[in-house]
């Protein structure tokens, strides 16, 4: 379970980094392994402020990792080493799945916020590795 949840957490913080990724000229997502697939009805950069924005029926896809994520908008902080993802918030790597409102990333601590619709919960299923077996 640690070494999953582990996985989870840096696999989120290195799938959502996206406004560095858009704005260095990696190769197109079939063309490194290491790809990240964004797709949202509108994107948005900013190199000022290092800000960057997915608005929209936003799809992240990051199959290196077995990881995607589903929101209605998803916002980088360079500077501040943030990730925000709101509005049905569906994140999934291999059968492990987390469901909230609005989920928050602080990528220097490594930490995950998960906040539900008003009235609800967040819903999150982790599944456990088989134990080792004893010799």
């Amino acid at each position: 379970m640690k070494l999953e949840r582990n996985r989870y957490r840096n696999s989120l913080g290195g799938l959502l980094a996206l406004g560095l990724l858009l704005g260095s000229g990696i190769p197109a997502w079939g063309q490194n392994p290491r790809a990240i697939s964004i797709n949202a009805d509108s994107q948005e950069a900013n190199a000022n402020t290092g800000v960057f924005t997915a608005m929209g029926n936003v799809t992240l896809n990051f199959p290196a990792e077995r990881l995607s994520a589903r929101a209605q908008k998803a916002v980088y902080y360079s500077q501040e080493q943030r990730i925000e993802l709101e509005g049905q918030v569906t994140i999934s790597q291999g059968d492990n799945q987390l469901q909230a409102e609005k989920v928050i990333y602080r990528i220097d601590q490594g930490t995950i916020q998960a906040v539900p619709v008003a009235g609800r919960q967040v819903e999150s299923i982790y599944v456990l590795p088989e134990p080792d077996p004893s010799p």
